[in-house]
């Protein structure tokens, strides 16, 4: 009740702040749109983008081949794309495509971007398209070759930017040379988005992104001669830089704001796609990072854990009901949902201490939760909602907020116990978030902290990578019922996604992005212009 209370007392100060500062904005401050984020951009490479921020930054500089609308994918940078056998593809690029310097995008652009990602993502430990083989083909056409068949490549190429080529790309039947791509890397690329990065200005914050349009954009083109991404993690900081007027937009509003919000003057709370889930993950190592016997890494202990959760309890304790319980990650519509799973399950705390017990910390147990400091983690009152739940059996949890990068590099050393971790279904299926938080390719890395392999499971998601649809129920099952066996983690809650912003604008996002530049537009325009 006492951290309601800070909360209370800070929200009715920048209540007052703006009864007397009022919500007019100059001339000058209406010829830009701020947007204060939740997240901080990490990345410093458009190929190894991993955080929301950071996809949200690149988005406005760079475009994809595809965009997406809702779980479907509509052109972007191509037009129209086409398969026999989901392992060869090819894409028609728009010929009308312009680089910000006013060159044409060509296939020879496509190719190395795409070879280039591939190339950084492997480096990173990952392999996420299984490229082979790319060629240009006569009539702005580009042809590519995967290892084996990929049905959703086009949902997965929507995250993958595309750059001009350099002069010097190197050979190879990927379409670079890796040694060149490394050499290369973190140099400035050029986009074919509506924005460019501003010159670095002395006015700038260290935690501003600036953006201005780009003189040679060719499509859904800039709405404001000036876009600044204000990073700022914590929601009552977001939320004085949009009650002082220093910000138009703000990001992720949490549940404990929203009374104070809907009485402020010309203030608006929209509600936008999303597809993310709130999930409890567990390093099952046997040794912790001291060298210590790793108490979660015995499935008693997970198992235990699991039935001291109420799930209802930590949406309406941690989030004020503004979430869905999740009992599976994918969400009613999306590919894989089972929709006779059970959707309530009855706290056991009896059978949970007797588990405890017999894993042999029948007097209780000391565990650490990482929470990283990103926009789907950053959940402290969910954590202690779910702190009180586990004192019930005897874990007494230790909360550690991190920012994102060191939690990335504890992720990588293997420090840490249990942690909150995000996901998003970007092509709304479940066996692709399967392999994004247990499957063998994100082994050890934020998404599937957990270091978790399971020969079948693979096996699994590599038919489904390929499977006629009508497989997928079946599949889907497998799959769920080996990770509900093994536990390396526990689905929580969908996160509903909401911002608060002056009511002149207008927001029309079909994606779960969150460019604020491209989706945003005075509230005059025309809605339906969407990115």
């Amino acid at each position: 009740m006492e951290g309601r209370a800070i909360i209370r007392t800070h929200v009715l100060i920048l209540v007052s702040i703006l009864m007397l500062t009022g919500m007019a904005r100059s001339a000058s401050a209406a010829e830009q749109l701020v947007a204060a984020i939740s997240g901080q951009v990490a990345a410093d490479d458009p190929h190894e983008s991993r955080t929301g921020a950071d996809f949200q930054y690149y988005d406005h500089i760079y475009d994809t081949l595809v965009t997406r609308d809702g779980f479907d994918v509509i052109p972007r940078l191509a037009r129209s794309w086409s398969t026999q056998d989901h392992q060869s593809w090819s894409f028609q690029i728009d010929p009308a495509a312009r680089f910000a310097d006013n060159r044409p995008v060509t296939p020879r652009d496509v190719i190395y971007s795409l070879c280039r990602y591939q190339v950084l993502t492997r480096r990173m430990g990952r392999e996420m398209l299984g490229l082979t083989h790319l060629s240009a083909e006569a009539g702005g056409r580009v042809s590519l070759t995967l290892s084996a068949p990929y049905r959703l490549l086009p949902s997965a190429l929507s995250l993958v930017f595309i750059m001009a080529a350099p002069d010097d790309t190197g050979e190879g039947p990927q379409g670079c040379d890796p040694a060149t791509v490394l050499a290369g890397r973190g140099k400035a690329h050029i986009g074919s988005g509506p924005y460019k990065p501003a010159p670095r200005e002395a006015t700038a914050l260290p935690d501003q992104h600036v953006l201005i349009p780009s003189a040679h954009c060719w499509r859904n083109c800039a709405a404001w001669p000036r876009v600044v991404l204000w990073s700022a993690p914590d929601a009552r900081d977001r939320l004085r830089l949009l009650v002082t007027g220093q910000a138009d937009i703000m990001e992720d509003v949490i549940p404990v704001h929203l009374p104070y919000i809907s009485k402020l003057k010309g203030m608006t709370l929209t509600e936008l796609p999303t597809d993310r889930t709130l999930l409890l993950t567990f390093n099952l190592r046997p040794k912790s990072a001291g060298g210590k016997p790793n108490p979660v890494a015995d499935i008693r202990v997970r198992q235990a854990i699991a039935m001291a959760l109420d799930r209802h309890v930590l949406v309406e304790r941690g989030l004020e009901g503004f979430a869905g319980p999740a009992w599976q990650l994918a969400q009613p519509g999306m590919e894989g949902y089972l929709a006779d799973r059970p959707q309530t399950m009855r706290p056991d705390p009896d059978q949970a201490r007797a588990l405890l017990a017999e894993a042999g910390y029948g007097q209780g147990l000391d565990l650490t939760l990482l929470l990283p400091l990103t926009r789907i983690t950053d959940r402290p009152r969910v954590a202690d909602a779910l702190a009180g739940m586990l004192r019930a059996i005897g874990i007494t949890l230790t909360i550690t907020p991190v920012p994102a990068s060191e939690s990335r590099a504890r992720v990588a050393k293997g420090d840490f116990q249990v942690m909150f971790a995000g996901l998003g279904l970007t092509a709304g299926s479940a066996m692709e978030g399967y392999a994004a938080v247990a499957g063998a390719a994100e082994k050890d890395s934020i998404a599937n902290p957990s270091g978790y392999r399971n020969a079948i499971l693979d096996n699994l998601l590599h038919q489904a990578r390929g499977a006629d649809p009508s497989s997928i129920p079946v599949l889907t099952r497998q799959a769920t019922a080996i990770l509900d066996a093994d536990l390396p983690m526990i689905p929580l809650m969908h996160i509903r996604d909401l911002v608060a912003h002056r009511a002149g604008l207008s927001l029309h996002a079909r994606d779960t992005t969150r460019a604020f530049g491209r989706i945003t537009s005075p509230a005059m325009a025309d809605a339906s212009d969407g990115p």
